[in-house]
């Protein structure tokens, strides 16, 4: 096999080491190559490294070497610019090397991967998506990987800020009581999956108990988000008092009709499911110590819940919730959830909601960003005189980052001192 043609390294390298990596195999020969490349990427890929001035940036850049040619490369992660030319790779000629570098908060966290063409647009159709995430895959040199999907792995980066995540590693001393039952709703004519999840040692007897529903429950169960775990893991520090937890599964194909502001999806919650589990498990269930949770269009979902059903849902926690997404019809047009709230007595709730700073992507049907949509339901909220907790992680919309914000949030909504739990 003949040694690469030389070439000179592109001047937009601002990583030190993959400059040099550029530099040394301008003439190398393949074998030579191969050890260079080997020598980049030990210690770990991205390379990541401090910003002269900007205490609170980093560098990082991503480095991907194919085992194919390739005539076009992206990086996918949800805490880049999150279009064609914000993820678009670089090559380095004659090495089969790309890379893209970004400055990023020293605080971020995100998961990343790496595509044999260029990122789609929102307006592309749905085959011009499915074909780019048929080539999407994880980095091959990175250690850690994150289910992005049923069949999706994707890395993870964690700069040297990222806030930590320590109920999510760990497992728990003691397992707990689990069972998964098929459920029917009669409101919703779907059958899905729903999982509960006793401590060892629980009340009963039809005593007050907290409870936490979480919707989109394949997706909280284990990766990427390990709630069982983590829920287990706050009890057992005494960081939140024990209690039921409940994953809510979607019923096949009905995710994108069911959650949102839905009124028969929210009475579901609320009138069949949320009853049935109580009897079930011999608990009675205090609206203040009763938590329902969710992410993006999950997080909408639960708000708009806890609106129409404030004597069962008393606490909300929503994760990057995709406020903006059209509402009910109302006599005016479809209503949005800040429109609802702002028009309706304020109920007794208590609200702890995040985003990520890098949400800031208009997905098609929306008036605007996912964190402009977070910033402007907290601004209702508080204008109506709610308690509420808000905070933005140094991400984009990525499980990676809720995974940390979930325990974050139950922290908040189920305090352990009792003092803190009579509050409404």
């Amino acid at each position: 096999m003949s040694p690469p043609a030389p070439s000179r390294p592109p001047a937009t390298i601002d990583n030190p080491r993959l400059r040099r990596f550029a530099r040394r195999v301008q003439t190398a020969s393949p074998s030579d190559v191969d050890l260079a490349w080997r020598e980049l990427v030990t210690g770990g890929l991205p390379l990541v490294e401090p910003v002269r001035g900007r205490p609170e940036e980093m560098r990082v850049t991503f480095v991907w070497r194919p085992a194919e040619t390739l005539d076009d490369a992206s990086v996918y992660a949800p805490a880049l610019d999150f279009t064609p030319e914000g993820t678009r790779m670089m090559p380095i000629e004659g090495t089969g090397v790309w890379y893209r570098s970004v400055l990023l908060p020293r605080a971020t966290r995100t998961s990343y991967g790496f595509a044999a063409r260029r990122l789609p647009t929102f307006s592309d159709p749905p085959p011009t998506w499915a074909g780019f995430y048929r080539t999407l895959g994880p980095d091959p040199e990175a250690t850690e990987r994150i289910r992005a999907g049923p069949s999706l792995y994707l890395s993870l980066a964690e700069l040297p800020g990222a806030p930590p995540q320590p109920w999510v590693h760990r497992e728990p001393r003691v397992k707990w009581r689990h069972e998964a039952r098929r459920v029917r709703s009669r409101k919703l004519g779907t059958t899905r999956t729903v999982r509960v999840y006793r401590p060892p040692v629980w009340n009963g007897d039809s005593r007050p108990g907290p409870v936490i529903l979480v919707l989109d429950g394949e997706a909280y169960v284990g990766d990427p988000i390990w709630t069982p775990r983590t829920v287990a893991n706050l009890v057992e520090a005494g960081r939140i008092p024990p209690a039921l937890l409940v994953l809510v599964d979607n019923a096949p194909g009905a995710r994108e009709r069911e959650l949102g502001s839905n009124p028969a999806f929210a009475d579901f919650l609320a009138l069949e499911l949320l009853p049935s589990v109580l009897r079930r498990h011999r608990i009675r269930a205090d609206p203040k110590t009763t938590v329902l949770a969710g992410s993006s269009l999950g997080g909408l979902a639960a708000s708009y819940a806890a609106l129409r059903h404030p004597d069962k849902f008393g606490r909300v926690l929503a994760q990057s919730g995709a406020f903006y997404a059209p509402g009910p019809p109302g006599p005016n047009g479809p209503q949005s959830l800040m429109e609802m709230y702002a028009k309706q007595p304020a109920r007794r709730l208590r609200f702890y909601l995040d985003a990520g700073t890098r949400e800031l992507v208009v997905p098609p049907g929306f008036a605007a960003s996912l964190l402009a949509g977070a910033r402007h339901f907290r601004d209702v909220l508080e204008a109506k005189g709610y308690p509420l907790f808000y905070r933005e992680f140094e991400g984009g919309h990525d499980y990676a980052c809720w995974r940390g914000t979930l325990a974050d949030g139950l922290e908040i909504l189920l305090p352990r001192r009792r003092t803190a739990a009579r509050s409404s």
